[in-house]
């Protein structure tokens, strides 16, 4: 018979990756609504209106759209670590690739362990680069897990964690197809703060 140290090893060992899987794939908490289009300035009288999209303004709402997926997916995120179901329809709609693929496997391992989330964490996107000729952006953002916990879906008690940072950088990868934007790979820097 296994020693009662080795599965609650396993589990922290196990809730740890998990922790990181859910974290490097970050969270948004508080970075606004759905409303992500700006309200244009009203024109003034004295100078004429242009009917065409400048090229900022073109860069300027996919840069509006990119945070609105990446917002958007990670609100999923967090429904579905607290939940532990996949919400598969909602999270394609933002996320394809490796992006989606991390999210649900770290949604099925927390859920094998009984694990899920509470709270919520922090996070500061911000659209780094956006080329829409390529149809790509990278994000950058500050994701804090300090305010979000794994505990034992049975108990209500928090999962042990091995020491590691909670606040780090996280840079994502998104791509335009047709006209929506999907976020596609997430990478988080566990070595630095931020």
């Amino acid at each position: 018979m296994a020693s009662p140290l080795q599965p609650r090893s396993r589990v922290l060992r196990l809730a740890g990756s998990v922790l990181t899987c859910a974290v490097a794939t970050g969270l948004l908490a508080g970075c606004g609504g759905d409303d992500t289009k700006s309200a244009s300035p009203t024109p003034s009288t004295s100078a004429p209106v242009s009917t065409s999209p400048s090229a900022s303004d073109a860069d300027q709402a996919a840069k509006d759209d990119v945070l609105a997926a990446y917002t958007n997916m990670r609100e999923i995120q967090i429904k579905m670590a607290a939940d532990g179901d996949l919400h598969t329809q909602d999270l394609a709609k933002y996320a394809k690739g490796d992006a989606a693929a991390e999210l649900k496997k770290s949604v099925l391992r927390n859920r094998s362990l009984g694990i899920k989330f509470t709270g919520r964490p922090e996070m500061d996107p911000q659209v780094t680069s956006v080329d829409t000729q390529k149809k790509t952006a990278t994000l950058s953002d500050c994701f804090d897990a300090t305010k979000w916990t794994p505990v034992y879906t049975k108990s209500g008690k928090p999962v042990e964690l091995a020491k590691q940072r909670l606040k780090y950088p996280v840079t994502s990868q998104a791509t335009l197809e047709g006209d929506t934007w999907l976020i596609t790979k997430i990478t988080a820097d566990r070595t630095k703060g931020c």
